[in-house]
């Protein structure tokens, strides 16, 4: 979760924790670019082991979800 709070606010977002493996994060800074809500969870996969994050657009355009998402991830390392 650490790591993923640090990759959200690297990009630019402002994010709060409501549940131990959910993050809500709200992307609004640059005249240019376009306001983006979203939710970011950790989660388990079963069979595999491992964890994955799953990523829920809120509200805003899917361009400047998929653009915010895009520097999320290039953060995170995965």
């Amino acid at each position: 979760m650490a790591a993923l709070r640090q990759a959200t606010l690297s990009a630019g977002c402002r994010a709060r924790q409501p549940q131990p493996f959910l993050l809500s994060c709200t992307h609004d800074r640059g005249p240019s670019e376009h306001f983006c809500h979203f939710e970011a969870e950790v989660c388990r996969l079963q069979r595999l082991g491992l964890h994955g994050v799953l990523f829920r657009r809120l509200a805003g355009t899917a361009g400047a979800f998929r653009a915010t998402l895009a520097r999320v991830a290039g953060q995170l390392q995965l």
